[in-house]
């Protein structure tokens, strides 16, 4: 059991549809994050594949992009990593089953191969790509630990199963920032402000922190660590995602929704830190979770209506998602 359990959080700019550079971008990172004594490495959500194209794709070229989660080779390569380094890789990626179905899938690899998947529950990147159906939680080096991915986050319910669940570190990878739903403040944020960030940086650094970007997610992320008493690890992609620019921001939020590590960079980068199991005890959200009242919460479970989300999303956007 790790205690304390030092985690690095990862966010790069993904090739699409090149997995070959990406999980040599990946491994790059693990082997900079293992250098700093890290016992977990996470990774953002579909960051083999890269995820924009996703969205514009007919079902066979996802298919032939996508793994077996039990011995594919994302799986095999970062088992491989995992064993030399001496710690637990986390990345998503597209997943087929047996009989063929696709899902948004995020994996825990150790020495030994996979530990734990999540099957993204509010999957809308394509109609071919299905929906999980599970909330659990997993032993991560003696902590319990849980996923949610991207747009999972954006509904509290979620996190707190995983929280009545007992889960101590709750790991968010994600691709969003600079999104196309015009609402709140957000936006697509022009290529070329990423183009020549180098040349002119201070648009791109604007994007980051405003309301494309920092602003918009520490409105909602830190309340999923402080309202359940949990760390959360947020780790995004980093610049051109198709027509879209990502905007990192990865970031490690503790149980009373401070942020204890977080990166602003215009490129790839890691954040890490050490997570305390004792920093749990006594905090001001274990409290609020202990003064829970479930008599009062029967509306919350009342059987209604469920929507498939790209029905949602796509209400909101100002375009067509497949």
């Amino acid at each position: 059991m790790r205690n304390p359990l030092k985690v690095a959080g990862v966010q790069f700019e993904m090739a699409e549809q090149d997995k070959r550079r990406n999980l040599a971008v990946m491994a790059a990172f693990v082997e900079q994050a293992a250098k700093k004594g890290a016992h977990v490495v996470a990774f953002p959500e579909m960051c083999t594949t890269g995820y924009h194209w996703v969205c514009e794709s007919a079902r066979e070229p996802i298919l032939s992009a996508a793994e077996r989660t039990a011995d594919g080779e994302s799986v095999r390569f970062f088992a491989e990593l995992a064993k030399r380094h001496n710690l637990t890789v986390l990345f998503g990626l597209i997943e087929k089953d047996e009989a063929d179905r696709l899902y948004n899938t995020y994996v825990a690899v150790g020495a030994e191969g996979r530990l734990f998947q999540h099957r993204k529950v509010h999957a809308f990147e394509n109609s071919a790509i299905l929906q999980g159906d599970k909330l659990e939680t997993f032993d991560l080096h003696g902590w319990k630990a849980g996923f949610l991915i991207c747009y999972d986050n954006n509904l509290p319910e979620n996190a707190r199963v995983l929280a009545l669940n007992g889960v101590e570190v709750l790991f968010a990878p994600h691709q969003t920032g600079g999104f196309d739903i015009p609402r709140a403040g957000m936006g697509r944020i022009a290529l070329d402000v990423w183009k020549n960030r180098h040349r002119d940086p201070q648009p791109m650094r604007e994007a980051i922190l405003g309301l494309k970007g920092r602003t918009w997610i520490t409105k909602w992320l830190p309340s999923r660590a402080y309202d359940n008493n949990c760390y959360v690890v947020f780790t995004n992609g980093v610049g051109i995602d198709g027509p879209e620019v990502r905007v990192g921001c990865s970031m490690i939020v503790d149980p009373e929704g401070i942020i204890i590590a977080e990166t602003s960079a215009a490129e790839d980068d890691f954040v890490i830190a050490e997570l305390y199991k004792e920093r749990r005890v006594n905090s001001l959200p274990s409290a609020h979770m202990a003064s829970r009242r479930p008599s009062l919460y029967g509306k919350l479970v009342e059987p209604a209506p469920e929507v498939d989300t790209r029905t949602i999303r796509n209400r909101v956007s100002n375009e067509k998602i497949v």
